[in-house]
């Protein structure tokens, strides 16, 4: 049976258009400014869902309201970010931008004892309907720990994805990733172990900027997408 990367309970709160800019964690304070109370309020309005994320998308299931019977997919190729954050009142504070923010969770400003806001998940993707515009999603999740595997797991499936594009764009790329079955001309002075051992050095030898921004609970699909894509290349060049 084939199960999703993560499934975690959250609260729906909506979704914004990003009209100031539409990139990184500046992209997501504006829309999160709208759909989340930030006053002091008795309770937050949402739709009480399941998130999974699969390898191909990210599947939002309604469990009340209304919209109960409904499900929402959004295609892996369509995040643009996503991040773990909470709401934060940094006023008086050296903090560019100042005022109320919305901070990764492993910012220290985050991580205050006790804090009445809880922790969410927001994701920008891009519509595949209608005007296909950016839309910041965001969901309060139930603790730290779920807000964070989102944003791994959709880490791990937009990786993926852009690797097998690069499989079916990338000449010699295929070639390489299986070099256990190509064939090898006889006189050849390197043996498959060693190519692997050299390739694995190379690679993983220090992490690129997408990976530190993933383990701080911050992901950038532009990014990813264009250091893969030029890893890919320079690899297919030395073949």
């Amino acid at each position: 049976m084939v199960l999703p990367l993560c499934r975690c309970r959250v609260l729906y709160i909506g979704s914004s258009v990003p009209t100031i800019t539409k990139d990184g964690l500046q992209g997501i304070q504006q829309p999160l400014r709208e759909r989340y109370p930030v006053e002091d309020t008795p309770e937050t309005r949402g739709i009480d869902s399941w998130l999974s994320v699969w390898s191909n998308g990210i599947l939002l299931e309604y469990i009340e309201g209304d919209k109960k019977s409904e499900t929402a997919f959004f295609p892996i190729n369509t995040l643009h970010y996503c991040a773990a954050v909470r709401y934060v009142n940094v006023t008086g504070y050296a903090v560019e931008g100042g005022g109320e923010r919305f901070l990764p969770l492993d910012s220290p400003f985050a991580n205050i004892p006790d804090s009445p806001h809880p922790p969410i998940f927001a994701a920008i993707m891009r519509r595949t309907t209608g005007v296909k515009v950016l839309e910041c999603h965001g969901f309060i999740c139930t603790n730290n720990k779920a807000a964070n595997a989102l944003v791994r797991c959709c880490f791990h499936a937009y990786a993926d994805s852009i690797y097998l594009k690069m499989d079916e764009k990338v000449p010699g790329l295929k070639a390489i990733k299986e070099g256990s079955t190509g064939e090898r001309s006889p006189g050849s002075p390197q043996s498959e172990e060693g190519n692997s051992v050299e390739g694995e050095d190379h690679i993983d030898r220090a992490p690129k900027g997408w990976e530190r921004r993933q383990q701080d609970g911050e992901y950038d699909s532009v990014s990813i997408s264009s250091s893969l894509v030029r890893g890919g290349k320079r690899a297919a060049s030395e073949t």
